[in-house]
């Protein structure tokens, strides 16, 4: 296993140093081309640079540096220079090497990842500026001989730093478009705003030469239009309509046509373009952070609406669990009124015939103990009676089980007063609307019967074209002093939830409200 993995280590290595070959050998044609088309206005080679020490991984950059030393040797060759002298070393080889080692330092030894926004762009432009600008000093002491003032070495200076930057931002972002690829989204119109950018850079430059009277701001028109490109199309736009109309530039200033000074046009294609990669980088990075996030709201929306399925579907079975519930509170009413409340009727029927009977003082005693003990019995009874479902409630509807029903005898037995007001067919609502609404009410009844210091308990039950609104008032004994907190009735709250209403509890000067509103059909 050891010797087949081995193998396979050779096969891959040999299979990666032919490929490698391969890629200088077209660095190598490339970089002929590129600096057969360089002139005046630009460096082609210097972004061709920038672009491939971008995009490889540190261990592979042997291969490019051989590529471009190749290729600088046999320019020197056939211009009939020597490559033996430390003009050749320091024009051709070390400026790769500057430009390898602000790479480096930069963006690290693994390739940069595509431009994703705005920062990254800025990291590209400034290390190529910063490669640039210690290139030009090395360029200009070994290319140029002629002495010069201050001045003049300045200004020559920032000629070589000129050319590599627009070499740079006229074709290192154009090789990043390639090698990444346009996005898929492309908004429409995309190569004709292209197409019109450079159609409009052409006809300023044209308008320039014919009416040489116009100031050479007005070249700023001719540049304008890459801020579009940026904004409406990212940065792949902007590098491909920079690279475009850099192209007009240098065929229009290169043919004599346009007159302005060639530092006018690098000074405004540097600026312009700089800005509008970087407002197209953001651009990018702001419509895939939309996209991104419209693809997270349709997501939320999904599960939005699988929760309120769901939702929907604990509501029914908590309807059907409260229906099952109701129904056996029903069942369990009947059974004990029917039998065990008769039963008892009759065992205090029998105890009331034998106490009129009996003639001994020690049996007619212990008759009426046996009579007081069915009297708490039975009080017991209907006190568990109260809790159950009230046969009213089915037989003469809601109005009437609130109030004459059980929850006025129990606020009777404890000492309560109870007032209600009514609005609306409150008996033609459904059966689980009218359960829910009874089960509101016993549920602050039974809270105000377990206080001491409540004395009236008010009902308001207003039934509208779509709400139903219940609200019962507590109210406290104005000589009260600890009065309970201000709590909602988990009762009541759960009940609320299955309905899909609103619960609120208020205070008022001496008691609280309890207020509910319900949806109904």
């Amino acid at each position: 296993m050891a010797r087949d993995a081995l193998m396979k280590l050779q096969v891959a290595a040999t299979g990666d140093w032919r490929r490698w070959l391969l890629v200088a050998g077209v660095v190598l044609l490339a970089w002929l081309v590129l600096e057969r088309l360089s002139g005046q206005l630009w460096f082609l080679p210097a972004g061709l640079r920038l672009a491939l020490l971008w995009l490889v991984p540190t261990r592979r950059w042997g291969w490019l540096a051989a590529a471009e030393v190749g290729g600088q040797l046999i320019k020197t060759l056939v211009l009939g220079y020597s490559p033996s002298t430390w003009t050749f070393v320091a024009v051709c080889v070390l400026p790769w090497f500057v430009y390898a080692t602000a790479v480096r330092v930069m963006r690290g030894p693994e390739p940069a990842p595509a431009i994703d926004g705005p920062g990254r762009m800025i990291v590209l432009l400034l290390t190529g500026l910063i490669a640039a600008a210690a290139v030009s000093p090395l360029l200009w002491t070994f290319l140029v001989t002629v002495p010069m003032n201050a001045a003049d070495t300045l200004v020559s200076m920032f000629a070589f730093l000129y050319g590599d930057l627009i070499g740079q931002l006229v074709l290192a972002p154009l090789v990043l478009v390639l090698v990444h690829g346009l996005p898929e989204r492309r908004r429409p119109g995309f190569w004709r705003d292209i197409a019109a950018t450079v159609l409009g850079g052409l006809t300023v430059c044209l308008l320039l030469q014919a009416y040489g009277r116009l100031a050479d701001y007005v070249l700023l028109l001719a540049f304008a239009p890459l801020f579009f490109l940026g904004f409406r199309h990212g940065w792949e736009g902007a590098a491909i309509g920079t690279s475009l109309l850099g192209g007009v530039v240098q065929v229009v200033a290169g043919t004599a046509v346009l007159t302005i000074s060639v530092s006018m046009l690098q000074l405004v294609l540097i600026v312009v373009g700089a800005g509008a990669l970087v407002l197209g980088a953001a651009s990018t990075a702001l419509r895939e952070s939309h996209a991104i996030l419209a693809e997270r709201h349709r997501e939320l929306a999904t599960k939005n609406d699988e929760l309120a399925g769901l939702a929907e579907e604990l509501r029914q079975i908590s309807q059907r669990l409260v229906r099952v519930e109701e129904q056996g509170q029903r069942e369990l009413a009947a059974e004990l009124d029917y039998e065990l409340g008769h039963a008892i009727h009759a065992l205090g029927t029998r105890i009331s015939l034998a106490f009129r009977d009996t003639r001994d003082e020690q049996v007619t005693r212990l008759l009426e103990s046996l009579r007081e003990q069915v009297r708490e019995i039975q009080d017991s009874l209907r006190r568990a009676l109260r809790q159950l479902r009230p046969p009213m409630l089915d037989s003469h509807g809601l109005r009437h089980a609130l109030e004459n029903g059980p929850l006025r005898d129990m606020l009777d037995d404890a000492g309560v007063g109870f007032e209600t007001r009514f609005e609306g067919p409150l008996d033609a609502l459904d059966d689980d609307t009218r359960t829910t609404v009874y089960r509101i009410c016993q549920a602050v009844v039974r809270e105000a019967v377990r206080l001491e210091t409540v004395h009236q308990v008010a009902l308001h039950v207003a039934l509208g074209a779509s709400r139903l609104h219940v609200a019962v008032d507590i109210d406290y004994s104005p000589y009260a002093r600890d009065l309970p907190p201000l709590q909602a009735l988990p009762a009541i709250r759960d009940r609320v939830l299955a309905e899909r209403g609103q619960y609120l509890v208020e205070p008022l000067v001496h008691g609280q409200r309890h207020c509910v509103d319900l949806a109904v059909n």
